[in-house]
């Protein structure tokens, strides 16, 4: 039970994080394009690891390491992240690979 109800807190996230790219693009890009707003990111993906550890197994694996690398790369090298969020149009590929990765989990769930 605790499975399903945290692979649908993260499909959830997922599929919010790609709606609110498309329907809010302006106050996403303001307040991602801020050092603190993308280590909060970071951090809150580090976060979504914990139970990946906890129940192991290949799926929850694969989503630990996958959660890890971003939310590392996000934390600890904030200004990295930045530069891929420019130029501005980019944004409609973000929001596709977050739909996207909110669809292979879902797909792919244990």
């Amino acid at each position: 039970m605790y499975k399903t109800i945290y692979l649908t807190i993260v499909f959830l996230v997922l599929i919010l994080s790609g709606i609110w790219h498309l329907s809010s693009a302006g106050w996403t890009e303001r307040w991602i394009s801020r050092v603190s707003g993308v280590r909060l990111v970071g951090a809150v993906l580090l976060e979504l690891t914990v139970p990946c550890v906890w129940w192991g197994g290949r799926y929850y694996w694969i989503l630990f390491a996958v959660l890890t690398v971003s939310g590392v790369m996000r934390l600890c090298f904030p200004q990295r992240s930045l530069r891929s969020l420019y130029p501005p149009s980019v944004g409609w590929i973000q929001t596709c690979l977050l739909l996207e990765g909110a669809a292979l989990m879902w797909v792919l769930r244990a």
